[in-house]
């Protein structure tokens, strides 16, 4: 009997959402900060490293009996990132992905001495002046489109969907617009 009741229960619906995700970027690793809500364990969640420079990461999890909550986004990792270090955590409802850069890389971002004939003062000035003018910069090895946060994703999707419902309205008011002339066309052609 109770093998009845299982076969007639109603396959699950699911309900895709797309986290927020947030980066944290330090000298020798980026952080990318993935939150889920309440219900997610680690069970439920996988991360998968391409050999094209991607990061997969996913997960799905019962919201209640038939609704089950579920992503998957896909991010592209920067150059300078150690592909076979890149790590994952989940702590605190936060799916923690951890990319480590190369040595080669972080070695060459650290400040070499100073030319010759620059004073310690000069070239510490000129240092301080390097490391502003690198936290401006925009790192360009990344795909700003893969890796729009949660809220950015949900605005711009929604913008889509007004945009497709108006067309979606003006052609209908244009179809029936038609078969009114239409009509009017044959009644008075009658006559």
């Amino acid at each position: 009997m109770d093998a009845k009741t299982e076969a007639a229960a109603p396959p699950p619906s699911y309900k895709d959402f797309e986290p927020f995700c947030e980066w944290q970027r330090e000298k020798d690793k980026d952080i990318l900060v993935v939150q889920l809500p309440s219900g997610f364990k680690k069970e439920h969640l996988r991360v998968m490293v391409s050999n094209q420079g991607l990061v997969r990461f996913s997960g799905e999890c019962n919201a209640n009996e038939n609704t089950r909550y579920r992503f998957q986004r896909e991010i592209r990792v920067a150059k300078d990132c150690n592909m076979s270090g890149i790590q994952a955590k989940f702590m605190r409802q936060n799916l923690h992905i951890i990319m480590p850069k190369n040595p080669t890389a972080t070695a060459e971002q650290d400040q070499a001495a100073p030319p010759a004939g620059e004073s310690g003062e000069h070239a510490k000035l000129k240092q301080e002046q390097g490391k502003s003018d690198e936290e401006g910069k925009v790192d360009e090895s990344r795909d700003p489109v893969e890796e729009r946060s949660g809220a950015d994703g949900g605005v711009s999707r929604l913008k889509t969907c007004v945009k497709v419902a108006v067309m979606a309205a003006v052609v209908v008011a244009f179809g029936a617009f038609a078969a009114q002339y239409y009509q009017n066309f044959i009644n008075f052609t009658k006559k």
